[in-house]
């Protein structure tokens, strides 16, 4: 079966990474412009006069890398009525005497060849090899251009995005541009209980951590206080217990830790392993990229967000206006 260019479009775009979704639907507005062969062809629709067939439709969907959705003659009205929407905007352009011109034409052209690493006889080869005559790959990317222009001049010109819709989205959203986490420096005094302790050993562990917590309410040296009461092995690293990011320690230390102001220390702590009493040395708190470093992404995504809605509901009227018929399956 004769391949269809588009696809080796498709195939050499997805390799470059080079053409966005959006590009690539403009890029593939070719179906009303190369033929299928078939000796019976089911027309699908009607667009303003100009049929819609089922040939069409599998070329779209080749087109649209969807070709496992082929099934014989079953019809997805979904990717239909696209098929349909993208046949009504060039129509609408051709209505408007928007034109383009060779040069535009073969400017594009030259683009698709150096993104591809191809030299025009390449390309030609390529086509040939198919069955695609040159003149109506042209008109393809006539129609593209075409729809491209269509879409400037009713949606994308017609975008405004106010720096302080930037601003409210960038502290809307400030989670979504943390480039350093929350973290809390730690000293501790740790007192350690036996595997299998006994009551009295951990009615006495409770006296020992109480008597140690009131001598540094009393305002004792924490560093002496490790010296003296600490076990290990947080009194070898002098009382150390390390930096944490939020989530790191054990639920019980955690919560307490970022909880605690700069040199605050904590009332005893129970784990399994024994009695911690904390002392907040120093917190680094959440660090985010700066507004300006996001500014510019900020703008294309809500951007991209409003020339969607934007023209899903231009579409919509335009398919409003046209003569559209669909035939029933």
């Amino acid at each position: 079966m004769q391949q269809n260019y588009s696809e080796i479009h498709l195939k050499k775009s997805l390799i470059s990474g080079s053409f966005s979704l959006f590009t690539m639907i403009l890029y593939l507005l070719m179906l009303s412009n190369v033929s299928v062969a078939t000796t019976v062809d089911r027309v699908l629709a009607t667009v303003n006069n100009d049929i819609v067939t089922l040939a069409d439709y599998k070329q779209f969907l080749k087109i649209s890398g969807d070709i496992n959705t082929i099934s014989g003659e079953l019809i997805d009205n979904m990717i239909l009525r696209q098929l349909i929407e993208e046949k009504i905007v060039v129509h609408e352009a051709q209505k408007r005497g928007l034109d383009v011109s060779d040069e535009e034409v073969e400017e594009d052209i030259e683009y698709f060849i150096d993104m591809n690493g191809l030299t025009k006889d390449e390309l030609q080869k390529i086509l040939q090899e198919d069955g695609i005559d040159f003149y109506d790959y042209q008109r393809t990317i006539r129609d593209k251009i075409l729809f491209s222009k269509l879409v400037d001049i009713d949606v994308n010109s017609k975008i405004i995005i106010r720096d302080q819709e930037i601003e409210e989205f960038y502290n809307i959203y400030q989670e979504k541009y943390v480039c350093g986490s929350e973290k809390v420096e730690l000293k501790a005094v740790f007192l350690a209980q036996r595997e299998n302790a006994s009551v009295t050993e951990i009615t006495d562990l409770k006296r020992r951590a109480l008597h140690i917590a009131g001598l540094l309410k009393d305002g004792n040296s924490f560093d002496r206080i490790v010296f003296e009461y600490s076990d290990e092995p947080v009194k070898s690293q002098e009382g150390t217990l390390g930096t944490f990011e939020r989530g790191a320690l054990i639920s019980a230390l955690n919560d307490v830790a970022f909880s605690l102001k700069e040199n605050e220390i904590s009332d005893p702590i129970w784990v399994s392993e024994g009695v911690y009493i904390l002392k907040l040395v120093n917190k680094i708190e959440k660090q985010y990229k700066p507004f300006e470093d996001v500014k510019d992404e900020i703008y294309q995504q809500l951007f991209d967000q409003k020339r969607d809605r934007m023209f899903n509901e231009w579409v919509k009227t335009l398919w409003e206006q046209a003569s559209v018929t669909i035939n029933q399956s």
